[in-house]
């Protein structure tokens, strides 16, 4: 049996409850009075945006695409007046659309409202023509752009990606205009060393997507501005000579690009043109060899005459 002081503690527990209840309940109704007794009126929002749900995997809308449409709502006036666009959203429904020309029907039920004290009146545009196509991907090759001028006395040598491409998704119409994507772009300002940096990469179209996973990461080789340097005279030396054949060609010049400070150390005896000679040969192309210290950045980039010629 239930003693009686625990009793009246529970009664007295209850009321306190039950007064809060009350409370809420009497805020409550009185809040739904002064808006029910608030005068009615129509407000046009601009500019609410719109969803697309129910679209198919394997479609994509193509074409320019509204975002946002306009909306007529009816309501106590305080209400509907302090309305944002944001507080709103009109679903378009593409459920199991097929590729083609399609019509989405806009209607009042298809507003989402943030209050049931509000009525749609009207949707503007009140239906949407789209183009849905097949969604395609493809992969294209990925390309660096650069903005900014080097420090002084450098030079851009070389750029590398990893990946050099990647796979893009969208649209057919889209895609089949595209055959490359480029990097975002790359500020050089002021620098005067290699580098490396991750780089996102940007698709000519906005409904464009990249799907491969990993990052884009750009290696930019700098170096010393680079020169031409031409040696006259680099005697020919014959490894093999033949007693039936006699040197036509003594001497030959060379070509180098190269680091400046590197091109301009070497010396013209430092070079070397050699030739190798078979039985029955009348012309051979020489081989240049660089100085051991010269360096892995230079190039030969011509030799004249570029073949060595022989008489028997």
């Amino acid at each position: 049996m239930m003693k009686p002081s625990r009793f009246w503690h529970r009664v007295r527990h209850s009321q306190i409850e039950n007064k809060g209840l009350l409370a809420l309940a009497l805020v409550l109704a009185v809040g739904l009075f002064v808006i029910s007794r608030q005068p009615i009126s129509d407000v046009k929002l601009f500019n609410v945006p719109l969803e697309f749900r129910g679209q198919r995997p394997d479609v994509e809308i193509s074409g320019e695409i509204t975002q946002t449409v306009n909306v007529r709502v009816r309501g106590p006036r305080d209400l509907v007046r302090g309305l944002t666009p944001t507080q709103l959203s009109v679903i378009a429904d593409v459920t199991d659309k097929e590729a083609g020309e399609r019509v989405v029907q806009l209607r009042p039920g298809d507003v989402s409202l943030p209050d049931n004290a509000i009525q749609v009146i009207q949707v503007e545009p009140a239906s949407l023509r789209l183009v849905l196509e097949p969604k395609v991907s493809k992969q294209v090759t990925v390309e660096a752009q650069y903005t900014g001028q080097l420090a002084e006395g450098v030079e851009f040598y070389s750029a590398r990606l990893e990946p050099s491409t990647v796979v893009i998704e969208g649209a057919q119409s889209h895609l089949a205009k595209v055959s490359r994507v480029m990097t975002e772009t790359v500020n050089l300002n002021g620098r005067n060393s290699s580098f490396s940096v991750v780089v996102d990469v940007e698709t000519p179209h906005p409904s464009l997507r990249v799907l491969t996973p990993d990052p884009v990461r750009l290696s930019v080789e700098i170096g010393e501005r680079r020169n031409f340097r031409r040696f006259a005279n680099v005697a020919v030396q014959w490894l093999n000579p033949s007693p039936g054949l006699r040197l036509l060609t003594k001497t030959v010049t060379v070509e180098l690009f190269g680091p400046k400070s590197a091109v301009d150390s070497i010396q013209e005896k430092e070079l070397r043109a050699e030739i190798t000679t078979g039985s029955d040969t009348t012309a051979v192309q020489p081989k240049i060899v660089l100085p051991t210290n010269a360096g892995p950045r230079i190039e030969i980039r011509n030799i004249i005459p570029n073949e060595v010629k022989f008489k028997k």
